[in-house]
């Protein structure tokens, strides 16, 4: 249907329309499910078909369906945002009326799923040595770089931003996890998480700061701990991301550490040889009978030994 000319400005988002008069509000949904090409069609549906397989399960089909609607309807807003923005800041009208549309906000916003509930699993690039976790980080370097050389245009770089920054901000302190808990606060799930380690500490303080003055205008929340006293065997504590999902993944992370260790262990370690060396193997272990016998016997002359000249000394006995 999008090839009809009437057809994709109706289902396509654009900023001047969102507002009165036009007031097409439907575009924030159907934006995000209308391609323009074919191939993009059949890319978006194979994508989310797989994404679907591996998170459904975990969350249930209205989590997953909640989180594919947030993703879309967020990647819109900020997107025709970013574009006002432009357009007060230019008067280029081209930004004002701009159409844009397809599933780049939704996949960046599944691949940080993925790096929540698959951080540490290895790729199929084992020289270049990428984990899951790398992969939000890896979208978005090559969305920009693909823009930056003309290849794409802009629009779909702050699309493949907003969906990134969503997925994770629903995930990090909105997605309900059960006992009244919400989000996850693990620190593998940070915000500095998605940046190279020499950028962490940096990133992490910044980020800090900026959690704190969300703190105090009511957008984000400081971490809950709640007890549960009227636990019949004991005290039940749950604490932001430490669900049954999250101890899982934690199990999984420190039983590989543990085989990468001990086969690097087998690898470093020399075991002794079962067989001696030539000429030892007869003897046999030495018994503690037989290193005595070995020892030098030691005789105390108590007395006073007599010599008689030209008569050799005998054995010391004691008088």
């Amino acid at each position: 249907m999008t090839f009809i000319d009437a057809v994709y400005p109706a289902l396509a988002v654009t900023p001047g329309f969102i507002i009165p008069p036009h007031f097409r509000v439907w575009t924030l949904i159907t934006g995000g499910f209308t391609e323009y090409r074919i191939w993009n069609v059949l890319i978006d549906i194979g994508v989310l078909v797989l994404c679907g397989q591996l998170l459904e399960p975990l969350w249930g089909a209205l989590e997953f369906l909640k989180f594919v609607l947030i993703l879309d309807v967020g990647t819109s807003l900020i997107t025709s945002a970013v574009c006002v923005i432009a357009y007060i800041a230019t008067f280029d009208t081209q930004m004002w009326f701009l159409q844009f549309s397809g599933m780049t906000g939704i996949l960046g916003g599944m691949m940080v799923a993925f790096k929540q509930i698959k951080p540490e699993q290895e790729l199929s690039l084992k020289p270049l040595g990428l984990r899951v976790k790398h992969i939000p980080s890896i979208v978005v370097l090559v969305y920009s770089i693909l823009c930056i050389l003309g290849i794409l245009p802009i629009v779909l770089l702050v699309m493949a931003l907003s969906g990134t920054l969503i997925g994770w901000v629903y995930l990090r302190f909105y997605q309900p996890r059960g006992k009244g808990v919400k989000g996850d606060l693990s620190d593998g799930f940070s915000f500095a998480s998605f940046f190279p380690e020499a950028a962490q500490s940096p990133v992490n303080a910044l980020s800090t700061i900026v959690f704190n003055i969300l703190i105090r205008l009511k957008v984000c929340h400081k971490p809950v701990r709640t007890y549960d006293v009227g636990a019949p065997s004991a005290i039940t504590i749950s604490l932001p991301g430490m669900d049954p999902a999250d101890a899982e993944r934690r199990r999984q992370k420190a039983l590989k550490a543990l085989n990468e260790r001990l086969q690097k262990l087998e690898q470093t370690t020399n075991w002794p040889s079962l067989d001696g060396p030539e000429g030892k193997d007869s003897e046999g272990p030495t018994s503690p009978l037989s290193a005595v016998d070995e020892m030098p016997e030691i005789v105390v002359d108590q007395g006073t030994t007599k010599r008689t000249e030209g008569v050799p000394n005998s054995s010391s006995v004691p008088t």
